[in-house]
């Protein structure tokens, strides 16, 4: 397979995912942590600390 047909399917998978489905991916490839916001690990404090900021009002609204 080449690089373009793995490309377009992996394209093609992502559409048919749930919310869910998403969020877990993004858990397991360590880009989020448990609780949504971007792994400490792996991104700077600053970008971390925005992501719990966006959570929190999106939280307030609902």
């Amino acid at each position: 397979m080449s690089v373009d047909e793995l490309i377009k399917a992996i394209e093609e998978s992502e559409k048919h995912i749930t919310k869910a489905e998403r969020r877990q991916r993004l858990i397991d490839a360590r880009i989020l942590d448990q609780n949504g916001h971007y792994d400490a690990r792996y991104f700077r404090a600053e970008t971390v600390e925005k992501s719990k900021k966006i959570s929190q009002q999106a939280a307030s609204r609902s």
